[in-house]
């Protein structure tokens, strides 16, 4: 037996016959992941109100997470630009690494339907065709990030370095916590910490910009989720928060 061997088989034998530490107690993240939880928005586009969202999380079963999002638009907007966006995503509950993606779009009568699963380090897209991209564990996707970042420590400066599968493609993500903000919301006025992710593939950065404002609190809420595009930008902001999951669609825009 080899000098490396023969020191690790010593340190299993060693942990075996120690005595058995308990697990830490959940964090209350995990607390309210494990009860469900349900965040509804109010959906701007520039500075319009034009919809409604609504992000979900609960157990899939005992070792994974569901996460889902779904998008629609309401009031005027909807009588010329028509939209309801649909995504599921599981997770493991271990290390937040995506499992599947699913990806439903609807979008003035434009429908696109993708599936992304990850095994065995392969990430398989299926759209029209099947496209497959190695990938690190853990890997994550558009919105299992935005959960995972809750997880974390966030303090300004705090930058994360992450793997994300997203149409295809393997992006390297960086999440900086920029700054701590006052954020006003439907549901009052909370500190928050702004962490914005930058994403680039193959050393080319992504033009979209996404900002995360979450509450400078145990409960890491995303207060508000702003994606800045070509043509605008287009703004979540949180307006009710409920325990446990009893739908997935979120409720229609005022009148």
């Amino acid at each position: 037996m080899t000098f490396v061997p023969t020191i690790l088989f010593a340190l299993s034998t060693a942990v075996a016959g120690a005595a058995a530490t308990p697990a830490p107690a959940p964090s209350p993240i995990e607390q309210s992941y494990a009860k469900g939880e349900t965040l509804d928005y109010t959906v701007t586009w520039m500075k319009v109100a034009g919809g409604t969202a609504r992000m979900t999380i609960a157990p899939h079963d005992e070792n994974t997470w569901r996460i889902t999002s779904i998008v629609k638009s309401g009031g005027g907007l909807a009588r010329f630009f028509k939209v309801r966006d649909e995504i599921e995503t599981i997770v493991d509950r271990k290390d937040f690494s995506t499992l599947r993606y699913v990806k439903r779009l609807d979008e003035r009568g434009d429908r696109i339907e993708e599936v992304t699963t990850v095994e065995d380090g392969i990430a398989s897209r299926k759209r029209k065709k099947i496209k497959k991209v190695p990938v690190p564990r853990p890997v994550f996707d558009p919105f299992s990030v935005i959960y995972h970042f809750r997880r974390l420590e966030l303090a300004p400066g705090k930058m994360y370095a992450l793997d994300l599968i997203s149409d295809g493609k393997l992006y390297q993500v960086h999440g900086r916590v920029i700054r701590r903000e006052k954020v006003t919301t439907p549901m009052g006025t909370f500190d928050a910490l702004l962490v914005e992710p930058e994403m680039a593939s193959g050393g080319v950065q992504r033009e979209e910009r996404l900002f995360i404002w979450y509450s400078d609190d145990e409960r890491r809420l995303p207060l508000r989720i702003r994606t800045e595009v070509k043509f605008g930008s287009v703004t979540a902001t949180l307006k009710n928060v409920t325990a446990g999951v009893t739908s997935t669609d979120p409720p229609n825009l005022p009148r």
